[in-house]
Formats: C-alpha cells, sequence, structure tokens
C-alpha cells in the first residue's frame, strides 16, 4: 500500500520540486535584464483538447493523481475508473457506496454541489457504457448526507467487492439488460 501511495505522489512532488526551482531562478533572476519573450500559441491537435471545465479541473487535481486524469489507474489497488464504474450505479448500495469511499467522503473537495458534480463527472463520462442509461445524477443533498457516514474498517476490499457483485447483478436485470 505504501508503495502504491508513492506512487501517486512521486509525480505531484516532482511538480511541486520543478515550480520551486523555476521561482527560485526567478527570483534570482530579479534586477537582471530578461530579454523578451515571444508568446505564440500552439494549435491543439484536436479543437478544445487542452480546455478542461471546473469540473474537469477538481477532478484532474483530487483524483487524477491516482485513478489517472482519464480515468485509467496504473497496476494498483486503486481501480480504474474508465468504462466500469458506473455498474456501481445500478443499486442504491452502489450509488451510496462511491460517495461513501474514504477518498471520496473525505476527500479536500469540502463543496457538497462540487463534488456532486466531479461525481456526476466520474459517472457520466468517465463511467462510459458501464454506467446505466436511467442513471439519476447526484445532488449536493445526496452527497452531504453520505459523505458524513465514510466507509472505514479492516475489510474495506471485501466490502467493495460485496457492494460490485450485487450492482453488477442488478444491472445484468436493469434497463437496457437482455
Amino acid at each position: 500500500m505504501r508503495a502504491a501511495l508513492l506512487r501517486c505522489l512521486l509525480p505531484a512532488c516532482a511538480v511541486v520540486g520543478v515550480l520551486l526551482a523555476g521561482a527560485v531562478r526567478t527570483h534570482a533572476a530579479v534586477g537582471t535584464p530578461q530579454p523578451p519573450v515571444a508568446l505564440h500559441t500552439v494549435p491543439d491537435a484536436v479543437a478544445g483538447a487542452t480546455t478542461l471545465s471546473h469540473t474537469q479541473s477538481v477532478y484532474v487535481s483530487h483524483c487524477g493523481g491516482c485513478h489517472g486524469i482519464e480515468g485509467i489507474s496504473g497496476p494498483t489497488f486503486v481501480p480504474t475508473l474508465r468504462n466500469s464504474v458506473g455498474s456501481f450505479a445500478c443499486t442504491p448500495e452502489g450509488r451510496a457506496y462511491l460517495v461513501r469511499v474514504p477518498g471520496v467522503s473525505m476527500s479536500l473537495i469540502r463543496d457538497d454541489q462540487t463534488l456532486a458534480d466531479v461525481m456526476n463527472f466520474v459517472l457520466i463520462t468517465l463511467g462510459g457504457s458501464s454506467t446505466p442509461p436511467d442513471f439519476k445524477p447526484y445532488t449536493a443533498a445526496e452527497v452531504h448526507a453520505w459523505r458524513a457516514h465514510p466507509l472505514s474498517g479492516p475489510d474495506f476490499m471485501a466490502t467493495r467487492a460485496h457492494v460490485l457483485e450485487r450492482a453488477l447483478a442488478a444491472c445484468a436485470h436493469g434497463p437496457g439488460a437482455g
């Protein structure tokens, strides 16, 4: 678990180090004439590819380090979200579970509406084909109620497996299931 945590934190530390090094160089250069910098923009290879909404930026800042900026985590205990997380939404238990996960319920995203928006982005965009067609978006009120009761305990992974098993069974029998 420590190694997985380090894999999540080391890239962030490297970015902070680079930013600090740049700040030190900038501070050292104060008072010395700098050559003019030509500012130009390079167009996106795909139109809008570098434009993130507020919700996407919050996801990248608070969740993307471990779950991956596109919802694909590395080979760790951290689950991949892309085309899989939506299955939890097939049951009320799974829906609540996603908000009660400690990384969500105790997230530094303290505003309930912002967290609801991030959860909706995760389920609708990253969840893709795994999210049921009748998915009801999270509300701030739901997030507020569920995050007050974060999951805990030594059997966390077993709990996840049981919740997911029941959700997958419900998905197989739900709307649109063959």
